[in-house]
């Protein structure tokens, strides 16, 4: 999977009466390791930046260029002398054609970008940093994030995240014949007769989150995260369009401190950890802020998705077990497209894990708690403590 980035945010150059629209974009994996290892057409277009009602923007200018194999910055550019652009504007750079066909849900190969509005007339001649990507789930309701443009990993969609936000929407639609996780599935269909409550760790942009409160009616979410990416995520939030009765919103947490009151005061039927493993550092950490929200929310799933990009992490996953914490079902969902070819990028799937307490206890009928059953008892949704389920 890859995803086409500005490297040098669009800025409109003047020179005389010449006026030209110039980015540099890559086409390469989440941590930018490595890059597109196939030519691949692209067609740069100058656009509305807000969508018509079918989902549709009008095209201003446009043109097709050639990325070459593991080209590593590609400048862009786009001639506005003499043409009519009702500004504002945005710039928008895709692929030309498909190299391989999309999964069911809202996960292409390549994702494209948006820069920005521009607007010369008002004195707006570059897009700054940060930029937008477009999604479409299943349910059809386009689904739309900010991340920060450039090279760094900070604040950038990462597979897992996507990924995940992707099994959720084919779950909740129904899109398989059987789920790969049917505690997770348990859970979300609950939200069908009561108010369900996530709360996100280590939310990053927001993406899994956010998919989550505008696909399901009756969700109470809060995002956690440092301090440092909140205000890109409350301006995910700002753009967010909710189901019904869902909310969103984000709370600063660091898994060194405290968890904050806010936070631990509330029960929780789902916690979210994408992404998360990475660095083994912060995992004892992790596990220590889990282990204190399970204090208040017994009943809570905890859903866990990550990309391998390192050997070392397979630490969390004994950390987990020693801390009591019971692995239920499992499974691994495939990237699309090609994989990168360096450190962290080569890995082809995503995993993703469904955990509880040692004392967890799932109430099989939402009409009373006549069936509840402790998990080491077996309920048929993993039988046996410690054995998972694991389906590809």
């Amino acid at each position: 999977m890859h995803y086409i980035r500005y490297l040098s945010s669009p800025k409109i150059h003047v020179k005389g009466s010449d006026v030209q629209l110039k980015a540099v974009i890559a086409v390469t994996t989440d941590l930018g390791e490595t890059f597109y290892p196939h030519d691949l057409d692209l067609i740069v277009s100058l656009r509305s930046p807000t969508p018509d009602a079918e989902g549709h923007s009008e095209v201003y200018l446009r043109r097709k260029v050639q990325c070459p194999a593991y080209t590593r910055a590609l400048p862009i550019s786009l001639n506005l002398t003499r043409n009519d652009v009702d500004w504002p504007a945005c710039l928008h750079v895709n692929v030309a054609k498909p190299t391989t066909s999309r999964n069911p849900g809202f996960l292409p190969s390549v994702v494209d970008i948006w820069s920005s509005p521009l607007n010369p007339t008002k004195g707006h001649f570059a897009s700054g940093p940060r930029i937008e990507r477009r999604f479409t789930p299943l349910n059809e309701r386009p689904l739309t994030l900010i991340e920060e443009s450039g090279d760094s990993i900070a604040r950038h969609l990462w597979d897992g995240s996507q990924v995940l936000a992707q099994l959720i929407d084919r779950t909740i639609n129904l899109d398989t014949s059987s789920s790969p996780l049917p505690l997770l599935e348990y859970v979300l269909i609950s939200a069908t007769y009561r108010r369900m409550h996530v709360l996100e760790l280590g939310c990053g942009v927001g993406t899994v989150g956010l998919s989550i409160a505008q696909s399901i009616s009756d969700t109470d979410i809060i995002l956690t995260d440092l301090s440092d990416v909140q205000e890109l995520v409350e301006a995910n939030i700002a753009r967010l369009k909710p189901a019904i009765n869902s909310k969103v919103s984000f709370r600063p947490l660091d898994w060194e401190a405290p968890v904050p009151q806010q936070v631990q005061s509330r029960s929780h039927d789902l916690i979210i950890v994408s992404e998360c493993t990475y660095n083994t550092a912060t995992l004892p950490a992790l596990i220590s802020t889990l282990l204190a929200l399970l204090v208040r929310s017994p009943k809570a799933v905890i859903l866990v998705a990550t990309k391998r990009r390192h050997p070392d992490e397979a630490v969390f996953f004994d950390l987990m077990q020693n801390a009591g914490l019971v692995l239920d079902c499992q499974t691994t969902v495939p990237l699309p497209g090609v994989m990168g070819e360096g450190y962290a990028d080569a890995e082809s799937h995503v995993g993703v894990y469904c955990y509880v307490g040692r004392g967890h206890r799932l109430s099989l009928s939402p009409r009373g708690s006549e069936g509840e059953v402790t998990k080491s008892e077996g309920t048929g949704r993993g039988r046996g403590r410690g054995k998972a389920r694991e389906q590809t």
